[in-house]
């Protein structure tokens, strides 16, 4: 399987005013994609990984 390497990080932008309740990481993490699947099935991953505030579904 191939890979595609990645940085990938969240934007909290619900209130663009307020930055201190959900400060986004200030060097994004990378993570490695698989090519050969879906990225609806690899989202799951990466949201573990960033330990963002709000759920998938948000």
């Amino acid at each position: 399987m191939a890979s595609i390497v990645c940085r990938v990080q969240y934007l909290e932008d619900s209130d663009p005013f307020i930055c201190t309740n959900f400060p986004e990481p200030r060097r994004p993490p990378t993570v490695n994609l698989e090519e050969n699947l879906p990225l609806s099935e690899q989202i799951a991953g990466i949201h573990k990984l960033l330990e963002p505030p709000l759920k998938v579904g948000h």
